[in-house]
């Protein structure tokens, strides 16, 4: 396969992205170019995507198109933006002029869903007086009356009757209460309240309030209860209970902008406590309190946490 049409993995498109979105916030941050500079050598396709994000920039430049000032700034509104689906069609016009080669069908899922969230933004969503929606993190549904479809991250569903589409079942919650997630591989479903009837290729399930379960192409199991508060989320908290450091900095990292992780020295170390979402710095400082560690903070977008 040539480079040109090579598929680039989403993971790494989201990347570029975001490099481009951090480069025109500090276009002059020569920390920032290195950074840049060193991810891009680290693999052949970091270099690709950077190279066909570049491409489609170019696409709105005052030259080529005839209103360059609007579509500039609806460019920059819908990155940061829920109206993603505006930018999609930019990126339409971008296939249109016939110079870029990204493909549109592994833009993120939030620029093609009808409502989706920021890294470390929650939102409630206003659908109907008789269901609650929440968007957690970096995620993003489409809606269509009292049925959803979860096409990335974490949705809280609350309500009298609600059905809820995810990667690998059809959830039906009877006066429930509950959270889905997609992880790697598998949907995760846990139930605060209520009934939800789980329906997936290996066969059907009701799973109760104060439990849980996970969903993949092989089939169902039940999930028991693990370190983290798959609710608490919603308050804006993080509450764990003997978690392992990296875990919870996986976690934390969700919320975020940038990498956050530890040294394998510390990795194991575990702790409990409730932290807030919204205060990441004061989360790392509660840590160092609570374990032996210290943190090594080369910029805001590159964190890691060290032997004390």
């Amino acid at each position: 396969m040539s480079a040109s049409a090579e598929r680039i993995p989403e993971a790494i498109v989201c990347k570029a992205i975001e490099w481009q979105m951090r480069l025109r916030e500090h276009p002059d941050s020569h920390e920032l170019h290195a950074q840049l500079q060193a991810w891009r050598l680290r693999d052949g396709r970091h270099e690709l995507a950077w190279q066909r994000m570049r491409q489609l920039s170019g696409h709105f430049n005052a030259s080529q198109l005839p209103d360059a000032a609007q579509t500039n700034a609806l460019l920059r509104r819908a990155e940061t933006d829920l109206g993603r689906r505006r930018m999609l069609k930019l990126l339409g016009v971008g296939a249109a002029l016939g110079a870029s080669t990204l493909l549109v069908s592994k833009a993120p899922p939030g620029w093609r869903s009808d409502f989706a969230t920021a890294t470390g933004e929650r939102r409630q969503l206003a659908l109907a007086s008789d269901l609650q929606v929440m968007l957690n993190t970096n995620s993003a549904v489409d809606v269509h009356s009292h049925a959803l479809t979860l096409r990335a991250g974490e949705v809280l569903l609350d309500g009298a009757d609600w059905r809820a589409h995810c990667r690998y079942a059809l959830c039906d919650g009877k006066q429930a209460r509950a959270v889905l997630r997609e992880q790697q591989g598998y949907s995760e479903l846990h139930v605060e309240r209520g009934e939800v009837l789980v329906r997936a290729s290996s066969g059907m399930r009701s799973v109760q309030a104060g439990t849980g379960l996970a969903i993949d192409a092989q089939g169902m199991r039940a999930l028991a209860p693990g370190p983290l508060d798959p609710f608490a989320w919603s308050r804006g908290l993080l509450m764990v209970s003997d978690i392992r450091l990296g875990d919870l900095l996986a976690e934390a990292g969700r919320y975020r902008h940038g990498w956050l992780g530890c040294d394998a020295a510390v990795a194991d170390l575990r702790l409990s406590g409730v932290f807030r979402l919204d205060e990441p710095a004061l989360m790392l400082r509660n840590i160092t309190h609570l374990l032996p560690v210290r943190i090594v903070e080369r910029s805001r977008w590159w964190v890691r946490v060290v032997p004390a």
